[in-house]
């Protein structure tokens, strides 16, 4: 994996703070509106108000301007985390399980645009440097609550990672699909529910928790929106497909192209992954990369849905039909066959998960999660609460979410039997009637 640029040096006065922080916020609007491919220093530099000499006196290329979005963004979760954290000492564990679920949801984390532009955008492993100090440090943080307060019994560390992200990834699936349910009751009293149902001791009041009003996310300055309207967008990238083989040598040629990106994609990143070196380890002409795969985006499509299309199969193999049999039972040996497959395939999977962008592989991501949607909603059609859709939404971002979550930052614990356990008892406390959680 490539190594992230760092900023060139950090700006010591007002003035210099004032520009890296116009620089900041551009980029995270033309990341949002135009992708990171499109996205050059010369249009950061206009639509921040300042020259292009002045960036590049902090920044050496884009990347660098782009981690330090990230940089910024996760400095803000954690001064929030903690601050949220000093007053949980004399509350109760229901009260501080919904400050907790707010700190995620708190403007000061940056506004849609730049998280989006951030989760689309940018390959994750670029992100890790800045995401992964603070995600250890939240875990840390939860884990300490659950000592103080009287929580369910189980593992804490492994119950801090799943409930943490969990809710994160349902955050995330609501930026990336309708970020206006950031801001609606119903997302946040079930984001408590998540979370609650899943900590909640034995006896524990399980309805849902009164809604603080969200506060409004800051909009960008009218300069820089003015700025950015008279930025020409960038023309969209023009559709890649892939040529289906009609031969044998054919397809021998794409299993050993799709075998040799992994392989380069796991070792220098996807800005490494060159067509060139991946036919080269192919032992391929490249030609014939071209033949059937006419851009790197259209080999990490083909990676995506063959990932993702084995996904949706053990997650059918795993449900029973909906014939009116209870769900509790299906629950583990689903989660375990998730478990087991990205064990087998962790290489494969962390490397079309963290090294290219999510936008690459977002439309077979959708495709299979809205598949897993109704899947799981067949299964609680008959629940008296009426909260199958909402219920079925949030369980397939929270799941995917932790497992993909473990397979990049935390590949240790798919080898932990307390990891799937307690994806179990996340799935089972959320979705199932207390009587059937087992």
């Amino acid at each position: 994996m490539a190594e992230p640029p760092e900023p060139r040096r950090e700006p010591r006065t007002a003035e210099g703070r004032a520009i890296v922080d116009a620089i900041a916020e551009a980029t995270a609007l033309l990341l949002d509106r135009d992708g990171y491919e499109a996205l050059t220093t010369n249009a950061i530099a206009r639509v921040a108000g300042v020259s292009i000499g002045s960036l590049y006196q902090y920044f050496g290329d884009k990347q660098a301007v782009v981690l330090e979005v990230a940089r910024r963004l996760e400095g803000r979760a954690l001064e929030v985390a903690m601050e949220r954290a000093e007053g949980l000492g004399d509350t109760s564990a229901r009260e501080a399980t919904a400050q907790l679920v707010d700190v995620l949801l708190d403007p000061r984390l940056g506004g849609p645009a730049s998280r989006r532009a951030l989760l689309l955008q940018v390959p994750p492993a670029w992100l890790l440097p800045a995401s992964g100090p603070t995600d250890r440090s939240t875990e840390r943080l939860l884990r300490a609550v659950m000592e103080a307060l009287p929580f369910r019994e189980g593992p804490r560390d492994v119950m801090a990672f799943v409930v943490f992200h969990a809710v994160e990834g349902v955050i995330e699936d609501a930026l990336l699909h309708r970020p206006v349910a950031l801001f609606e009751g119903a997302f946040r009293r079930e984001l408590f529910s998540l979370a609650w149902r899943y900590l909640a001791p034995a006896g524990a009041d399980l309805s849902p928790h009164p809604v603080r009003t969200p506060d409004a996310w800051p909009p960008p300055s009218a300069a820089l929106s003015a700025r950015l309207a008279d930025e020409p967008p960038a023309e969209e990238a023009t559709p890649v497909h892939r040529v289906t083989p009609k031969s044998a040598r054919g397809r021998a040629s794409v299993e050993a192209i799709l075998e040799a990106a992994l392989e380069r994609l796991a070792e220098a990143g996807w800005e490494g992954a060159s067509a060139r070196s991946i036919a080269k380890r192919a032992g391929v002409s490249a030609a014939t990369l071209y033949r059937y795969f006419p851009h790197l985006r259209a080999i990490v499509a083909e990676l995506a849905r063959r990932r993702e299309t084995r996904l949706l199969e053990l997650a059918e193999a795993a449900l029973p039909p909906s014939d009116g049999r209870p769900l509790a039972p299906s629950l583990g040996p689903l989660v375990e066959a998730l478990c087991a497959r990205s064990r087998e395939d962790r290489r494969a999977r962390r490397a079309v998960l963290a090294e290219v962008p999510q936008a690459w592989n977002r439309a077979v991501t959708d495709e299979v999660d809205a598949a897993l949607v109704m899947l799981a909603e067949r299964h609680l059609a008959e629940r008296p609460d009426g909260r199958e859709g909402a219920s079925a939404r949030v369980a397939v971002a929270a799941l995917r979410h932790g497992l993909e979550s473990a397979i990049v930052t935390r590949p240790e614990l798919l080898e932990d039997p307390r990891f799937g356990e307690e994806l179990r008892a996340l799935l089972a406390r959320y979705l199932l009637q207390r009587e059937a959680w087992g």
